[in-house]
């Protein structure tokens, strides 16, 4: 069954700062909670940015390779390889004024088995704020 997370937070930077950080997979590791390993894989196309991110969750380490597609102040990610059935996660930027932007994400993903039986909406909820609020402390240095 699918799993989903919404989340949304007025960031202090530019819509183009913004989708800077959120395609530079390299810059992962140093902010992201639970990230051991972040690189880019290549940039197959405009637009499109190839990364891979490594997390430890419960004790257990999950490789997890995406494909991001920029377009306008939007940006589609899904997951080529990695822990998840399937993953699909969406990144909205809507300009407030020079230096504020209104970010909305969501995702919509589908865990294995063993991964959903312990893994509460809650739970779900508490890391999806963890990971915008991470990007919001970044962006703020």
């Amino acid at each position: 069954m699918p799993s989903s997370f919404e989340g949304s937070e007025i960031l202090a930077a530019s819509p183009e700062r913004i989708l800077l950080l959120i395609n530079n997979f390299e810059s992962y590791k140093e902010f992201l909670p639970g990230c051991l390993e972040s690189s880019k894989l290549s940039d197959a196309e405009e637009g499109l940015v190839l990364g891979r991110l490594v997390f430890s969750v419960l004790n257990k380490t999950y490789a997890f390779e995406s494909k991001n597609k920029t377009d306008g102040h939007e940006v589609s990610i899904t997951q080529s390889k990695g822990p998840f059935l399937d993953f699909y996660a969406l990144w909205s930027l809507e300009v407030i004024n020079e230096n504020q932007t209104k970010v909305k994400f969501k995702t919509t993903f589908t865990l294995p088995f063993a991964l959903s039986i312990i893994t509460t909406k809650s739970l779900i909820d508490k890391i999806g704020h963890k990971f915008i609020n991470a990007f919001a402390i970044q962006l703020s240095k």
